[in-house]
Formats: structure tokens, sequence, C-alpha cells
């Protein structure tokens, strides 16, 4: 249950990096930058240490593109 006072999360979000791999929105870190994590990894479990940020994440893998969720289905 959500506190009243808290704002609920925001859903995950898709996206993938210009070399394939696929990443999902997992918050942000203490600057207000997103974070990611791979795709299939569960964002609430996941430690703040493991993800990724988004800087970073552009910088190894490349660009990042949005993904549509019913584009993934499609295609599994």
């Amino acid at each position: 249950m959500i506190h009243p006072t808290h704002t609920p999360p925001a859903p995950s979000r898709l996206v993938e990096a210009a070399n394939g791999s696929r990443w999902r929105t997992a918050g942000h870190n203490a600057d207000g930058e997103q974070l990611y994590v791979l795709d299939g990894v569960d964002p609430e479990t996941c430690p703040l240490w493991v993800r990724a940020c988004e800087a970073e994440l552009i910088a190894t893998a490349g660009a990042l593109t949005p993904v549509t969720e019913a584009a993934t289905e499609v295609t599994r």
C-alpha cells in the first residue's frame, strides 16, 4: 500500500541501446539522473548500486531508443 503522501512509482519503460541490449527504467539517483536495469531484472528488487545511470549506459552501449511493449510481444 502506498501512503497518501507518497506518489505511486512510475511505470517502467523499456528502451533498446544501439548495441541491441534492452534496459528498463529503474528510478533515479540522488542527482535525479535516470537509472536502468537490464530487461528481465526486477527493478523493485535490484540494488541501487547495480543499476546503470543513463550517461554511463549511453557511453558504453550507445544511444537509447524507446521500445513499445506491443512491439516486444509481437517479436517474441
